[in-house]
């Protein structure tokens, strides 16, 4: 394989993950919505848990998205660094990324802003649904 091939097979992928990430946002705001209808209509106790069991994976597969796109960037950069010969903008893109190997995103973010992003998000979503008043009657 050549620069472009690796460059256009990770652009081609890039376009997939950005795809998944904006609908896995769209789930986010869907729990973000229900909690707001929770607290105008009221939930009761199966409600808070349903929203709970459903809120959870949500967010694990935000969590993933997101934590995905560092080890792509940097597996990206590593593949055109095993490469005997880059255009400059491709050494540039290597020495940037500092890619020593492959690396494989995890569930816990490796930047502080994003731990203490996404735990904000997880601490406004469940304590919406947990703090939701009683149905009114």
């Amino acid at each position: 394989m050549d620069e472009f091939q690796i460059s256009n097979n990770f652009s081609t992928g890039f376009i997939g993950r950005t795809v998944f990430m904006f609908a896995m946002f769209f789930l986010l705001w869907m729990m973000f919505r229900a909690n707001t209808l929770a607290h105008e209509r009221g939930s009761n106790l199966f409600q808070k848990i349903l929203a709970t069991a459903i809120s959870g994976p949500v967010l694990i597969f935000n969590l993933t998205a997101w934590n995905l796109f560092p080890a792509f960037f940097n597996n990206w950069a590593y593949s055109l660094s095993q490469l005997d010969s880059l255009s400059p903008g491709g050494q540039r893109f290597v020495d940037n990324m500092g890619a020593t190997g492959y690396i494989s995103g995890g569930l816990i973010p490796s930047d502080p802003v994003s731990i203490v992003f996404w735990l904000g998000i997880t601490v406004a979503l469940f304590s919406g649904i947990w703090t939701a008043p009683k149905p009114k009657e």
